[in-house]
């Protein structure tokens, strides 16, 4: 709405007047409202598909952080209870030194022992601590020690074979929705464009009034006496305005929406073919991993545990020393280290398959 007065008061010209109001209201052409709306629609969708895609990057890195946190306490708890082993075996063995039962240098190995392994329970404590810290601030905690101690249990198992898997990544990853979406908003900016391309119509009205006097002319009124001359004029006013232009206005907008529907389509086609190739690379690492970890857990650590019940039998009867004791206990050592190690490799396998496939698969 306008509004707007006239009046040659201020200048000394008296009588001299005018008052308008008006009114205008632009009619847009070719849909641009709808367009724009749905423009805005697909930036909203896109918005929440990067934040599902972040979610689900996100879960990937705590539930990685968390295996490797829950993989160096075991470890601690490995080399603790070996520590008391030795503790005990120390204690024994100095008594037997003292009686004259046993050789000094049992003592000293078995000192050595200890202090080695005391330098890597402390190495696997910091990483503990490191990793705890890490978790905290993935998660959004303030203090690394309001992460709870993990707890250990039984791997979860895959239901899903290869297939229902790719299939399942296909429906449900975020990134390829918003490739998607990505495209579908280039469409939208693109018919876009072109409606701004083209003009909006403008329909427009007001009202005047003029007041005018004339000083040098005389009338007379109704009862016969002269008066200086006086007019009034309402004037209506009605307009349509229509901006002239050619196609080429908005063409650098409509082949720059072009530019990117295709990037956009392009992007989407490379992860329909990349997803599924790398749900069977997670797939494979998963599998090989679980195979490896059950071969050790179920296989090598008992036959390693047999080997040294043997070998400390045969070391109580007097027919071996304690350096083969101990050679097999670190060989025990390593194994069980080496199932953490596969266990974790497990659990980073199954929070990258699910990060490839695209939702919980537990």
């Amino acid at each position: 709405m306008e509004a707007s007065g006239t009046t040659g008061r201020p200048l000394g010209t008296v009588g001299e007047e005018q008052f308008g109001a008006g009114i205008s209201q632009t009619l847009e052409t070719a849909g641009k409202r709808p367009l724009r709306i749905r423009v805005a629609e697909k930036q909203l969708a896109l918005a929440e598909a990067e934040y599902d895609e972040r979610v689900r990057q996100l879960r990937f890195e705590v539930r990685a952080r968390y295996a490797e946190y829950a993989a160096e306490d075991e470890r601690l708890q490995i080399v603790e209870r070996l520590q008391q082993a030795y503790r005990r075996s120390l204690e024994l063995t100095k008594a037997r030194v003292e009686q004259g039962d046993a050789a000094a240098l049992e003592r000293d190995l078995l000192l050595v022992e200890l202090s080695r392994t005391e330098a890597q329970r402390a190495a696997i404590a910091g990483r503990m601590q490191a990793a705890r810290a890490e978790l905290a601030k993935l998660a959004g905690l303030q203090d690394s020690r309001a992460v709870e101690p993990p707890v250990t249990g039984p791997l979860a198992e895959v239901r899903l074979d290869l297939g229902e898997l790719q299939k399942k990544s296909l429906a449900q990853r975020p990134d390829l929705r918003a490739a998607e979406l990505v495209r579908q908003q280039g469409e939208a900016q693109g018919s876009l464009a072109q409606a701004e391309g083209k003009a909006d119509v403008t329909l427009s009205a007001g009202y005047n009034r003029v007041y005018s006097r004339f000083d040098e002319q005389l009338g007379l009124t109704p009862g016969g006496i002269p008066t200086v001359l006086r007019d009034r004029d309402d004037v209506l006013t009605v307009g349509v305005s229509i901006p002239l232009f050619g196609r080429s206005r908005n063409l650098g907008n409509i082949e720059a929406a072009v530019a990117r529907t295709r990037g956009a389509q392009y992007r989407r086609e490379f992860l329909e073919r990349s997803i599924p190739l790398e749900v069977e690379s997670a797939w494979v690492r998963y599998t090989s991993a679980r195979q490896a970890y059950q071969m050790l857990d179920q296989t090598v650590l008992r036959q390693a545990g047999k080997n040294l019940e043997v070998i400390q039998s045969a070391y109580r009867l007097g027919q071996l020393r304690l350096l083969d004791v101990l050679n097999e206990q670190r060989r025990l050592l390593d194994t069980q280290l080496a199932a953490v190690d596969a266990k974790l490799e497990v659990q980073r396998g199954m929070a990258d398959l699910e990060r490839a496939s695209g939702g919980e698969l537990q």
